[in-house]
């Protein structure tokens, strides 16, 4: 796990670094503060894992002399391996956002087919 706290760091310096230059070069505030807040919410997450840690286990994955079968055999649980649910459920996604634009008479078909999506999705991972 201290690999991915690397990240998070380099992730914060990023957004933090890059909207600062981005501010300095265009004086454009908009820009500059969700570049900023892209490199804070990373930080807080870090900052956190810093001060409480990940948890007491080695990983694997900050193993040096790591093997990569030693974190083989966990179930993961079953999964579907084909499944529609997916693509119902963007398309509600689509044509809800499209009422926001278009107008709300797409409203209640576009949560309708959310809910139908989202529904059969968990009652087909259930098993």
């Amino acid at each position: 796990m201290r690999i991915a706290l690397r990240y998070l760091w380099l992730y914060s310096a990023f957004g933090l670094v890059l909207g600062s230059v981005y501010f300095a070069l265009t004086q454009e505030w908009v820009g500059a503060v969700a570049l900023w807040f892209l490199g804070m919410m990373p930080l807080i997450v870090a900052v956190w894992w810093a001060r409480h840690g990940p948890s007491s286990a080695v990983h694997a994955a900050d193993d040096p002399d790591g093997d990569p079968s030693a974190s083989a055999g966990e179930s993961l649980g079953s999964f579907p391996t084909a499944t529609a649910w997916p693509l119902f459920l963007v398309l509600g996604v689509i044509v809800t956002g499209a009422s926001l634009v278009y107008g709300l008479l797409l409203l209640p078909a576009g949560a309708a087919l959310l809910v139908w999506s989202i529904v059969g999705l968990a009652r087909e991972s259930r098993g």
